[in-house]
């Protein structure tokens, strides 16, 4: 197995994630959070980047890859990104308990909707932001994103792709693997927004409104408050 492709690709999954949660990190800001719960996002962006650099620091000797190398590489990404974003939770106490946090994260990656919270307003503007935006990420995959927003890479990546679809059969929308990527999030994303203007229409917040609208979109349904949506 190609050991160094596999680091290579892990690292540059662990810089998406970073950089997915500046958005969290700047709703955090514009709120006013304590901290503690900013630094939070900060530590682990931090951590993320210094890893990422670390596993990128050496191109690997061959960038050829085959269906092992894909599945080894979705299978541990699906693991690190969600151990690696369970993190704020932990760090900023919101919720202290480490397999706690994993649970609700790999939950929001995973799109399965399950949750470890009784009180969903008790976490900060920030961490609901988060929570719920791992099911915007999740919705597509995780690898999908990242082969939408990463450099070019070889043909070869569409075993990764193999690995991270579900069913039996792949197929292209165009002929470059990137591109496909790319078009299928033009799409997921522009649904999403338009959804996000027709909540806040409706009567929401913004805040409300992209919350629901990422659960919608990733068909998880996470929401930011105990009751779900709220009636006015």
């Amino acid at each position: 197995m190609n050991r160094g492709i596999v680091r290579f690709v892990l690292g540059r999954m662990l810089l998406v994630e970073a950089a997915l949660l500046a958005l969290p990190l700047a709703v955090g800001l514009v709120y006013g959070e304590s901290f503690r719960t900013v630094g939070s996002f900060l530590l682990v962006i931090a951590l993320l980047a210094g890893l990422a650099a670390a596993a990128g620091r050496k191109r690997p000797k061959s960038m050829h890859f085959y269906t092992k190398e894909g599945l080894v590489i979705a299978s541990s990404s699906w693991i690190l990104l969600s151990v690696f974003g369970s993190l704020p939770f932990v760090v900023s106490g919101e919720i202290p308990s480490f397999i706690d946090a994993l649970f609700e994260t790999a939950s929001g990656f995973t799109t399965t909707g399950s949750t470890i919270l009784n009180n969903v307003e008790s976490l900060s503007h920030s961490m609901l932001f988060w929570r719920s935006f791992t099911h915007l990420i999740g919705g597509m995959g995780v690898l999908v994103l990242a082969l939408a927003v990463l450099p070019a890479t070889t043909s070869e990546s569409v075993h990764i792709m193999k690995a991270e679809m579900p069913g039996p059969a792949f197929g292209k929308l165009v002929s470059k693997l990137r591109d496909t990527a790319r078009i299928l999030y033009i799409i997921y994303l522009s649904m999403t927004a338009v959804l996000i203007i027709l909540l806040i229409i409706g009567g929401m917040d913004w805040f409300d409104a992209a919350i629901h609208a990422f659960g919608a979109a990733g068909t998880g349904g996470f929401s930011n408050r105990t009751a779900s949506v709220r009636v006015l």
